[in-house]
């Protein structure tokens, strides 16, 4: 990939940022401020006494235990973040393509040296890569500012508790594979992505409602003919987050290099495909 490519992509990647930057970093920084709300209601006016029951069973529950073993526990304070995340990106890809023919932008970008499938390619790297990374960095955030707050606890009312150290490891790893898991998400739903994507580039209006739509009659059709349901079973098993989710970095690539992935990550391409050549007719 040359300079000016890297660059190209570059811009068209900042642009998606700049234009939807409410969308990848506040609704994080909300749910941050809503949970980071609710610990310091819980520290005030919280009873005191259950407070220290908490802190004591939670320092004997992680006594010993080094931060990357601390890390998946820490996994589920990234749940609301995740759900915010996967909401966001649903509104993002069924509109970014509708919303160029909307307001006209696509024929500027028509206009400039900028090939249709790096343009639609920008935008599946910034859902998949790119706005998890703002996710990740607000997470990390409100977990030092909770660590905080449990040490200062703990060391006022006397408790026993997981160093600043142990618990800067156990954040950082935890976020990695927060990051790992959102990534492998992305990919394991390639196929959904660029179903969104591609009724984005041409649906007259409506998108979300003609890709739901489309969906389910195809699904009928395939039992009406065949008297099959490959379609909704095959979907089933995509919706299932064990199959993405990572709690030690080598999940990763153990899932990455599987036959469900890899096929979905190529019918997931030939959709995308599909988007970036029904761009052409945009109207």
């Amino acid at each position: 990939m040359n300079n000016f490519l890297l660059r190209q992509y570059g811009a068209l990647i900042k642009r998606e940022l700049l234009e939807h930057r409410n969308l990848f970093l506040g609704g994080p920084i909300l749910v941050a401020i809503l949970l980071l709300a609710a610990l310091l209601w819980v520290i005030n006016f919280g009873a005191q006494d259950v407070i220290v029951v908490l802190l004591t069973q939670a320092g004997e529950i992680t006594e010993g235990m080094r931060g990357s073993a601390l890390a998946p526990l820490l996994m589920p304070m990234a749940v609301p973040f995740v759900i915010t995340l996967f909401i966001g990106l649903l509104a993002y890809l069924i509109n970014t393509l509708y919303q160029d023919r909307r307001d006209m932008s696509i024929l500027f970008w028509q206009s400039m040296p900028v090939a249709n499938i790096n343009t639609v390619m920008s935008k599946v790297i910034t859902a998949g890569f790119i706005a998890p990374i703002f996710m990740v960095a607000v997470l990390v955030v409100l977990m030092l500012v909770c660590a905080f707050s449990i040490t200062v606890l703990a060391a006022i009312n006397d408790v026993d508790s997981v160093g600043l150290g142990q618990m800067l490891v156990a954040i950082l790893n935890c976020a990695l594979l927060v990051y790992m898991t959102v990534v492998l998400a992305g990919l394991w739903l390639l196929p959904t992505l660029g179903w969104l994507l591609l009724f984005s580039a041409f649906a007259k209006s409506q998108p979300l409602m003609w890709a739901i739509v489309t969906f389910i009659l195809i699904a009928i059709l395939e039992g009406l003919v065949f008297d099959t349901q490959y379609l909704a079973d095959w979907s089933e098993s995509r919706s299932g987050f064990y199959s993405y989710l990572v709690l030690q970095p080598s999940d990763f690539f153990d899932r990455l290099f599987s036959y469900d992935m890899l096929f979905g990550i190529f019918l997931g391409s030939l959709i995308i495909t599909g988007a970036t050549y029904m761009r052409r007719f945009a109207d």
